[in-house]
C-alpha cells in the first residue's frame, strides 16, 4: 500500500492540543511508574492488587489517550513493566490491550471525521463521476449502472486504483492506496439451481477491463479473494484484508442499487421452463424478456466457449447433403438433438457408441453430433471431448452440460478400462457421487442426457455384465462406408465445412421445444407409440430396454427433419433395429460365459481327469499345473466337472463374475446338482481317485451353447 497524499482540515481545539497531550502523557507515565514500584515489592497479593488498580475504566481510558497522543513514549513506558521479574506475560497482555483499544478509538474517530466531511460535501459521488473518462465500456458495465453505484464512506476509487481514507489527529485526511487498479461490484445474482449468492465483479487488468461472476464468499473471505489474482485482478497478499473490507462495505452500500440477474451454474432446462445456452436464454414466457446469466463452476469456465454458433443454417444443412448416403451420420445428429428431449419425455439417458476400425469415419460422426450445438474441434473451445479424462471431470462436465449431449472420442484413450464401465453406469444414472467438504455436503451434480462415444472396440467390451449392454446402443462398422475413397472424400469435405458453420440445429430444436410446451403431451404420445412398436419387435429384455432409446431417436428425427434438415438416402433406423437385436443377444452373459467356458475346455482337455495323456506304459500323466476337473473321453459323455477353485479363477480371467454366472447356470438348469434336498450347485466328483467338489455342466446345456454360436 502507499499513502499518496493528505487533505488538510482545521481541527477544533488544536490551539490547546499540545498542552493537553503533555498532561495526558505525563499522567499515564506516573501511573505506569507507580505500577512498576508496586510490582517490584511484596508477594502475589500485593501484585494482584497493583494490577487491579490499573483496570478501572478511567485509568484504561487515560492510557489509551496517552497512546493516541504519543504512541512511542507510551509504548516505551509500558514496555518497562515487562522488565519486572515474573510479570512479563501479564505486562505484554496489558500493553496489547491498550494498543488494541487505541487502534479502535482512532478508527472510530476517523470515521466520525470522515462522516462529518462527507456530510458537508453532500451525497456520495457515483462511480461514473469518480472514474470520469476511464470508465469501463458498456459491454462490461452500462453507464446507467455506473450512475447509480457509490463508493462506501471511507473509500475512494478512480482510474488508477482504490484508496482508503483515514483522518489524522490534526484533522487532515490521508489517502492510502489499497489496489493498484479500480475494482468494484457491478451486480448480484442468485443461482436458481443451488441458491448460491453471487456477485458480478469488475476490474481493470493489464489487458483492459474485465468482469467475472464469483461466489459472494470470495469477496468476504481473505483466503478466497486472493484467487482473483489468477484473472489479473488487482489483489495481492498484502492487500487482501483491505480489499475484503472495501468490497464488503461496497456490497452493503449498494445492495439496493445492484441490477439483479438470475443465473444458473449449468446449461439446459431451468426451473421456470426456459432453456439456457452460453449465448442465449430461451424463455418459456414469450411476452417477458428476462436476463439470465450462465455462471460455470470453478474450473469449467472455458467449456462454454465451445457451445456457441458460427456460420449460417443453410451452410450447415449443406454439410448434411454431403453425407446423405451414410445413415450413421444422421443417427449421430438425431442423438445429439435428442439430449434436451429426454426431459420432455421423462425418460433416462443412454449411450450411443460408434465402434470399428480406425479411419472409418467414427470421429467424423462425432463431429456432426457436436456441430448440432457448437464447435466440433479437437482443441478448445470445443463441444466434443476425449475419453482421456478423469471420472470426476466427466461427472462435473456432465452436470454443467445437464441437458446437452456429452461427446467423448476414442475409448482407447481412457486412463483405465474401468473408467469406461463406471462412466457408462454413472452417466445413465444421471447423478454424480455425493461428496463432503469442510463446509458440509457438496452440491451433487445431476443431468439427463445422451453420451455419444467412439472407439475401435465397442464400449460394451469394457464390461461383461448385461447392464452395460442395456444402456449402450452400439453401432459397429464404418460410418462412412467400405469405399475408402468415397468415404475419405466425404469426410474431408464435411470437416472443412463444419469448421466454419455449426451450432444452429440445436438452437432450433430448443426453440421448438420451448415454444411448444403446451404440446409436450402430444410429443410424449408419439414417443409412447414408437416405443411400443420397437418393444413388439424386441426378442429379449435388453432389446426391450433399447426400444425406448430407439423411440427417442425417432421422435428426434421427426423434429429435426420438420425443421428443415435434409433427409438421408438410406433409412438409419434399419441399422438401429439391427443394433437393438444384437444388443439383446450380446447381453445374454450366462450363455456367453458358457460358450467361453466350453472353448477353454476344448483347448485344455489334457488337464481333465479322463482325457489326460498317457506314458509308454499306459499310465496317466498328471498335468504340470494340476487337475482342473474330470471329463470322460467317450463321445456320449454326460457332463464336464470342473473344480470350484479352477472355475472361479477361470471366470475371473475371462471377465465374468463367477458367483453370478454359476447362479444363473443353476437357474437355467445347466448344472447337474447334488442329490440332497437343497440341490447344491456343486457336487463331489472323483478326480484321480480323490473326492473333489466340482461344478458339473450338463451335456444338453453344452450342446445348446455350441449350436447357439
Amino acid at each position: 500500500m502507499e499513502v499518496d497524499g493528505t487533505v488538510g482540515m482545521e481541527s477544533p481545539g488544536s490551539q490547546s492540543g499540545e498542552a493537553e497531550q503533555q498532561s495526558v502523557v505525563e499522567r499515564s507515565a506516573l501511573i505506569i511508574r507507580n505500577l512498576i514500584d508496586r510490582l517490584s515489592v511484596g508477594g502475589r497479593p500485593e501484585h494482584r492488587a497493583a494490577w487491579e488498580s490499573v483496570q478501572d475504566p478511567d485509568t484504561i481510558n487515560l492510557l489509551v489517550e496517552s497512546w493516541i497522543h504519543d504512541e512511542t513514549q507510551t509504548r516505551t513506558n509500558l514496555t518497562m513493566v515487562e522488565m519486572v521479574p515474573r510479570q512479563v506475560q501479564r505486562a505484554r497482555q496489558f500493553r496489547r490491550t491498550i494498543e488494541t483499544l487505541a487502534t479502535e478509538v482512532r478508527r472510530r474517530r476517523s470515521d466520525e471525521i470522515l462522516a462529518e466531511i462527507e456530510e458537508q460535501l453532500g451525497e456520495l459521488p457515483t462511480l461514473d463521476v469518480m472514474l470520469d473518462g476511464g470508465a469501463p465500456p458498456p459491454s462490461i458495465v452500462t453507464r446507467q449502472v455506473l450512475a447509480t453505484l457509490r463508493t462506501p464512506r471511507g473509500f475512494e476509487i478512480d482510474f488508477n486504483g482504490v484508496y482508503r481514507l483515514s483522518a489524522q489527529p490534526d484533522g487532515s485526511i490521508s489517502r492510502t492506496k489499497i489496489a493498484l487498479a479500480p475494482i468494484f461490484i457491478a451486480g448480484r445474482t442468485v443461482d436458481v439451481l443451488t441458491g448460491e449468492a453471487k456477485r458480478l465483479l469488475v476490474w481493470r487488468g493489464a489487458s483492459g477491463w474485465r468482469s467475472r461472476v464469483v461466489e459472494r464468499r470470495t469477496i468476504v473471505d481473505t483466503s478466497k479473494i486472493i484467487t482473483l489474482s489468477n484473472w489479473d485482478a488487482p489483489v495481492s497478499t498484502n492487500t487482501t484484508l483491505h480489499m475484503v473490507s472495501f468490497l464488503s462495505e461496497f456490497d452493503a452500500e449498494n445492495a439496493h442499487r445492484f441490477p439483479v440477474v438470475q443465473s444458473a451454474s449449468s446449461m439446459g432446462w431451468q426451473p421456470d421452463g426456459g432453456f439456457l445456452l452460453p449465448d442465449m436464454y430461451y424463455s418459456s414466457d414469450s411476452t417477458e424478456s428476462r436476463d439470465f446469466a450462465l455462471t460455470p463452476p470453478s474450473g469449467l469456465e472455458t467449456l462454454s466457449g465451445g457451445w456457441k454458433p458460427k456460420g449460417t443454417w443453410d451452410e450447415w444443412c449443406g454439410s448434411m447433403r454431403l453425407v446423405e448416403d451414410f445413415p450413421y451420420m444422421f443417427v449421430a445428429i438425431y442423438a445429439s438433438a435428442a439430449a434436451p428431449l429426454l426431459e420432455v419425455l421423462h425418460t433416462p439417458g443412454f449411450v450411443l457408441d460408434f465402434s470399428g476400425e480406425t479411419s472409418g469415419g467414427k470421429t467424423t460422426a462425432l463431429r456432426y453430433a457436436a456441430s448440432v450445438w457448437g464447435r466440433p474441434a479437437e482443441s478448445y473451445p470445443t463441444a466434443m471431448y476425449s475419453w482421456d479424462a478423469t471420472k470426476v471431470w466427466i461427472e462435473r462436465t456432465s452436470g454443467f452440460l445437464k441437458n446437452l449431449p456429452l461427446i467423448l472420442d476414442e475409448t482407447k484413450r481412457a486412463r483405465h478400462t474401468r473408467i469406461v464401465r463406471d462412466v457408462i453406469y454413472d452417466f445413465c444414472q444421471g447423478q454424480g457421487r455425493g461428496r463432503g467438504s469442510v463446509e458440509g455436503t457438496r452440491h451433487t451434480e445431476s443431468w439427463r442426457s445422451i453420451l455419444i462415444s467412439s472407439g475401435e472396440g465397442a464400449a460394451t467390451s469394457f464390461s461383461q455384465d448385461a447392464g452395460t449392454r442395456a444402456r449402450v446402443l452400439s453401432l459397429k462398422g464404418k460410418p462412412l462406408g467400405d469405399d475408402i475413397v468415397v468415404g475419405s472424400a466425404a469426410s474431408e469435405d464435411a470437416q472443412a465445412l463444419l469448421a466454419t458453420t455449426y451450432g444452429h440445429l440445436g438452437r432450433r430444436v430448443v426453440q421448438y421445444l420451448v415454444a411448444n410446451q403446451g404440446r409436450h403431451d402430444d410429443i410424449r404420445g408419439v414417443f409412447q407409440v414408437a416405443r411400443e412398436k420397437y418393444s413388439d419387435l424386441a426378442q429379449s429384455a435388453v432389446a426391450r430396454r433399447h426400444a425406448g432409446h430407439l423411440a427417442v431417436l425417432e421422435v428426434s428425427a421427426s423434429i429435426v427433419h420438420s425443421l428443415g434438415v435434409p433427409r438421408p438416402a438410406i433409412d438409419p433406423f434399419t441399422c438401429l433395429l439391427e443394433s437393438q437385436q444384437q444388443a439383446g443377444f450380446d447381453a445374454d452373459r450366462p450363455l456367453s460365459a458358457l460358450q467361453d467356458f466350453l472353448t477353454w475346455c476344448a483347448s485344455n482337455q489334457k488337464r481333465f481327469w479322463g482325457r489326460a495323456e498317457r506314458d509308454r506304459e499306459g499310465n496317466t500323466k498328471a498335468p504340470s499345473q494340476g487337475w482342473v476337473g474330470a471329463w470322460e473321453k467317450k463321445n456320449d459323455w454326460d457332463s464336464i466337472a470342473i473344480t470350484t477353485t479352477a472355475f472361479n479363477s477361470l471366470m475371473k480371467d475371462l471377465g465374468h463374475e463367477p458367483d453370478e454366472i454359476i447362479t444363473r447356470w443353476k437357474d437355467r438348469q445347466w448344472l447337474k446338482l447334488s442329490g440332497g434336498r437343497q440341490k447344491a450347485r456343486s457336487r463331489v466328483v472323483r478326480v484321480d481317485s480323490q473326492p473333489t467338489r466340482c461344478y458339473c455342466i450338463d451335456r444338453n446345456a453344452a450342446d445348446m451353447a455350441i449350436e447357439a454360436e
